[in-house]
């Protein structure tokens, strides 16, 4: 969803992209850290052992006991906690990911390291906790939440005319990998008489498009998304909705409302919108034979900062939302399903802190998840398993080679709106 927001509302857009700063260090700050993006997704090279890890331990994310003891999927163990470490980096045009104990944190952009733990808590009862710090080169926490800021308010002021000449002449390039699977059907701002705009977009979602270039990429949404159906609002605790995102039928709509190039509540006299939300979500696609997913997740959401150096989402799952199942399953016993959200629950955090010294700039990416195992989550992991066997081999390539040129084709957009 955010691709797709991206050079449709604002990737493009000359304030914007002001906000990775001024002059040489806007250049270096856009090289960089798009240029980590893009060289991320190069062709991937795994050692043996990462290649074996990354494959046992998807098929035993629900089913933790099956990888547990396994002692080729580790590179550490103590007591009742088993580690993986991985590192990776950017190396004659490929992308190295290997995994062995103590693999040093990033040390220039596009490095990455991924720490997984597996704690076995009780008999049947586990923990996944997961860290990946990826580094962005030179661009400081404040500047990237500016643009990220400015994207969300890009639409403020212009007209549907106005939006899409500011897309054509800025973001000609993203718009032109983007077409690829997205159509921008509408882009309606709506200026309102307190001075607000309310801005509607209508994105096609065209897989068959896409598997002109990239087939199996291209197979691979058709066979998830195209039959998928979601709904994500953010609200604040009195309800009061800031973003409403829809998507059903290849077709997704995305609503947003600003004011003084700040994130205001969709209805009624424009609230400010609060650094603690609530996110509502519904989700179901269809796998194998069964259409599957949840309805009525009620996630927290905290957007905190400690200073300039340093910006957190963070997202914490307390309350277990309706599941979408086969029928199959309902004489299955449903417990396991609420333990994640026991207790602390279920948490994703998402971070930008500033190195020290010559230190760069890393994107954290944190996760925590317990897992009780049952009969029922065997079932979902042999779903989600099925997912990820197809999307593995040529799929992946084929939305790595999308997605690298993307990212180049963002910085170079960027290049051309910053000037020389």
């Amino acid at each position: 969803m955010l691709l797709a927001l991206l050079p449709f509302l604002g990737a493009g857009c000359r304030q914007v992209q002001s906000g990775f700063g001024a002059d040489a260090h806007a250049r270096t700050s856009v090289d960089q850290f798009y240029g980590a993006l893009a060289n991320r997704h190069l062709e991937i090279v795994r050692n043996a052992k990462y290649d074996y890890a990354r494959v046992q331990l998807s098929r035993g994310a629900l089913s933790p006991s099956r990888v547990y003891d396994d002692t080729a999927a580790w590179t550490a163990s103590s007591g009742a906690v088993r580690v993986l470490e991985t590192f990776g980096t950017h190396t004659d045009d490929k992308y190295v990911m290997s995994s062995h104990r103590t693999v040093p944190a990033p040390a220039k952009p596009a490095d990455g390291r991924h720490v997984t733990t597996l704690s076995r808590m009780s008999e049947g009862e586990y923990q996944w906790d997961t860290t990946v710090d990826f580094a962005l080169g030179s661009i400081r926490p404040a500047d990237l939440a500016l643009v990220i800021s400015r994207l969300m308010a890009a639409g403020e002021g212009l007209t549907e005319k106005d939006a899409r000449a500011e897309i054509a002449a800025a973001a000609p390039r993203s718009s032109a990998v983007l077409g690829a699977l997205f159509s921008l059907d509408t882009i309606r701002p709506l200026a309102l008489g307190d001075g607000s705009t309310l801005v509607t977009l209508g994105i096609g979602v065209h897989s068959d498009q896409l598997r002109q270039k990239w087939p199996a990429f291209g197979e691979y949404v058709r066979k998830y998304v195209d039959s998928a159906r979601l709904r994500f609002v953010l609200t604040d605790r009195s309800g009061a909705p800031f973003l409403d995102a829809q998507g059903h039928d290849r077709f997704l709509s995305i609503k947003v409302r600003s004011l003084g190039g700040h994130l205001v509540s969709l209805t009624g006299p424009p609230r400010p919108m609060p650094d603690t939300l609530v996110i509502l979500a519904d989700f179901t696609t269809k796998v194998k034979l069964w259409h599957v997913g949840f309805h009525d997740l009620s996630l927290d959401f905290v957007n905190s900062s400690r200073g300039e150096a340093e910006r957190d989402w963070t997202v914490t799952g307390r309350r277990e939302p309706h599941w979408n199942l086969p029928f199959i399953t309902a004489r299955l016993i449903r417990a396991p399903l609420r333990r994640p959200f026991a207790g602390e629950g279920a948490l994703f955090r998402l971070g930008v802190r500033a190195g020290t010294g010559d230190e760069p700039t890393v994107l954290v990416r944190q996760s925590r998840l317990v897992v009780q195992e049952s009969a029922i989550l065997r079932f979902i992991n042999s779903l989600t398993s099925t997912a990820m066997d197809d999307f593995g081999g040529r799929a992946e390539r084929e939305e790595n080679q999308w997605l690298r040129e993307l990212f180049i084709a963002m910085r170079d957009d960027a290049h051309a709106v910053l000037g020389p």
